[in-house]
């Protein structure tokens, strides 16, 4: 019994002098639960932006468009009076939903002819798309029992008799984009990206760890004394390698039937151009911390609340202002929302050169700290070079 206890005794000691493992212990639980709460305080969304195409523009549409704008859910961003650019406006400004008001509204519900509002729900992101679709259904029967009501008082009936009557007027839901609300092809792309973006990260951070461990960076050092030739170096085999690694996870797709973006060359840009920030985070931190288990464990203690924070599900802006700031400088939130563009609306290179800008920025900045913080390693050390290479 003594024995045990010594041995506890000892384990709690050596827990307590490990660092790395009393903040992730401890702080990790505290920080990703605070995160998270933080995350879905709201606990519903609300302002979701809708488009509206009002074909009638008459004293009733224009009062459909308030109640809609007046639903906390919902928030009218745009009123059209024709449809032309409606598929281009909904890809491009991300609307939840666009409602059409047709034409002769008004005057085919009084001559009870019953019009048929059409609303197109975008189900590219179910979360919201289950949002905006039930703000919009309560306002729509809202709507219709009120003109019902108000029909009835002309006509001298009962209030009460209102809810016997026919709908004034119908509704029509369609889905765009996903068309079946297939949960799998929402999240498997969100999935997908966050799998490509830990097993970038993890490798890259291993290999310049290693060498420290192994004593081995002299030997590189040895060679040459170039930091733009020893990132590369380490970055080039990743990149070859993690062709066969992207092709396998390809493969996928049409295993599970999920459809693959039609614009093949669009996502190998977007993919380059997600890998490359990743790598040099993985870069980054690797050399500032030069342990293998270290620098994995910080870099999953990183990488873990970022498909959280992509806003891939729940939207960045139902999130608070600054936990949304730091969703936007993770590399993954803006390939997955290249990602969905590419996947969902069928969009081209140009369609998301927003993002491929963004992640070029930040492949930039990670690169030229990583650049640094290599050249700093190679000043350090005491090796003069054997050897040079080109």
């Amino acid at each position: 019994m003594k024995d045990f206890l010594f041995l506890i005794k000892r384990e709690f000691k050596k827990m307590a002098t490990n660092s790395v493992v009393m903040a992730i212990f401890f702080g990790a639980p505290i920080l990703y639960g605070l995160l998270l709460g933080v995350v879905y305080e709201k606990g519903s969304a609300v302002d979701l932006p809708i488009l509206v195409v009002d074909l009638d523009q008459t004293a009733l549409s224009s009062k459909v468009i308030d109640l809609l704008d007046d639903n906390e859910v919902l928030v009218v961003e745009l009123v059209k009076y024709d449809n032309e650019y409606l598929e281009e406006l909904v890809k491009s400004d991300q609307y939840k939903a666009v409602v059409t008001i047709p034409d002769r509204f008004e005057a085919d519900i009084l001559q009870k002819r019953n019009p048929e509002v059409t609303v197109g729900i975008n189900t590219a992101n179910i979360v919201t798309a289950n949002y905006s679709a039930r703000g919009i259904q309560y306002v729509m029967k809202t709507l219709q029992v009120g003109v019902e009501v108000e029909a009835m008082k002309k006509a001298g009936i009962p209030t009460a008799a209102a809810m016997d009557q026919y709908e004034p007027f119908s509704v029509n839901y369609e889905r765009y984009y996903n068309e079946t609300a297939n949960y799998m092809r929402f999240l498997w792309p969100g999935m997908i990206g966050t799998i490509i973006q830990q097993v970038f990260l993890l490798a890259v951070a291993l290999t310049f760890a290693r060498e420290f461990e192994e004593s081995s960076w002299h030997e590189v050092v040895s060679v040459t004394r170039s930091p733009l030739k020893i990132i590369a170096v380490k970055i080039v085999p990743f990149l070859i390698t993690g062709l066969f690694v992207l092709a396998s996870l390809a493969v996928m797709f049409p295993l599970f039937d999920i459809p693959l973006a039609n614009n093949l060359w669009a996502l190998c840009v977007a993919l380059m151009a997600f890998i490359l920030p990743v790598i040099f985070l993985g870069i980054l931190v690797s050399l500032a911390i030069p342990n293998q288990l270290k620098a994995t464990e910080i870099l999953m203690v990183i990488a873990t609340p970022s498909f959280v924070l992509s806003g891939f599900t729940w939207p960045l802006s139902q999130m608070p202002a600054g936990v949304a700031f730091i969703g936007k400088l993770i590399p993954l939130t803006h390939f997955l929302e290249a990602f969905r563009e590419l996947s969902f609306y069928g969009s081209g290179l140009q369609d998301i050169m927003p993002e491929i800008k963004i992640l070029l920025l930040m492949a930039l900045v990670l690169g030229v700290l990583s650049y640094g913080v290599v050249y700093y390693r190679i000043n350090s050390s005491r090796v003069k070079p054997e050897k040079q290479i080109g």
